[in-house]
Formats: structure tokens, sequence, C-alpha cells
């Protein structure tokens, strides 16, 4: 993981024989854990998202979700931003390719922004059931400015997709 991490952060090419070669492991070490270089990517993507987003806890959705994605913006650099367009592409062209991507780093960074709702939910600033929804338009508003460029991601859109999840009282 160490090795794709260092070569996502250097933006150069990541292949499992580049991976390998950092690791200092033959490529059939990687082929024993992960099935294929999009395989070992998405994990380093999710497990980077684990520790570089945390779940913030500040007593409110509002600033829980601010927090969240202000940290999610900080961390999209140049060589992140372009792995992920990369498993987007892969994701729009292939459907085995968007389960895998769904499985391995999707689904983990739903679930860990879902704690926040689940706590929001608790609180009595979301309905429980709406979560998924919720879960949609935030990150559907980051991926859109991700894949397309419509706009930054920084803190003023996560202060704004903030406000518009979890509007002042």
């Amino acid at each position: 993981m160490a090795a794709t991490h260092e070569l996502m952060g250097e933006g150069g090419a990541v292949s499992m024989e580049a991976i390998a070669k950092r690791a200092g492991v033959s490529k059939e070490t990687l082929y024993r854990w992960w099935p294929s270089k999009t395989s070992v990517v998405l994990d380093a993507l999710a497990e980077r998202g684990q520790s570089t987003i945390p779940l913030p806890d500040t007593g409110t959705l509002r600033g829980d979700l601010a927090a969240f994605l202000r940290s999610t913006a900080d961390s999209a650099d140049p060589a992140t931003r372009h792995l992920l367009r990369a498993i987007a592409a892969a994701a729009a062209n292939d459907l085995d390719a968007a389960a895998e991507i769904r499985t391995r780093f999707i689904s983990a960074r739903r679930a860990a922004l879902n704690r926040v709702l689940a706590r929001a939910a608790t609180r009595g600033e979301v309905i429980a059931s709406n979560a998924d929804t919720l879960l949609d338009l935030i990150y559907g508003s980051l991926w859109y400015r991700l894949i397309f460029d419509v706009g930054p991601l920084d803190h003023t859109w996560a202060d704004d997709i903030a406000a518009a999840i979890a509007p002042a009282p």
C-alpha cells in the first residue's frame, strides 16, 4: 500500500510492475493479494481516504459535514484527481469495473459519511431513512465537480454543501 500511495502522489505511472519494484516484491506477490492494478489502486484510495479524511464530531450535522468535506477538498491533489477521474471513466465503460469500484472504494467512503448522518439522525437533525439520498446529493456534487470541473473543490464548496444539507435553524 505504501508503494502505491507513493506512486499515486508522484503522479507518474501506476502499474503492477512499478508498484512491485517500489515495494521490493515480485509482481506475483501483488497478484496473490490483488487481482489487478485497479484493485490495488482502489484499496490504496480507500485507505488514503480513511487516513486523511477524519470523521468529525462537532455536535452538529452542519459542522460535521463542513469539516468532512473540507478535508475531502484538501485531499484532492492533482494526482488523486487524475486517479479518481480514471476510475470514473472505467466505471462508465465497464459494468464489472463499476461493481469493483463500488465494492472496493465507493462503499467505504459512503459508509464513513453515513456514520456522520447516523449521529445526526440520533440528534434529530435528519431523518435516518433519507441517508442514502443525502449521500447521493453530497457525493454527486463532489463527483460532478471532480469529473466535469464545473467548479472548485474547496472550502467554499464544502461549506455551501453543508449549509444546503443542514441549514441553520
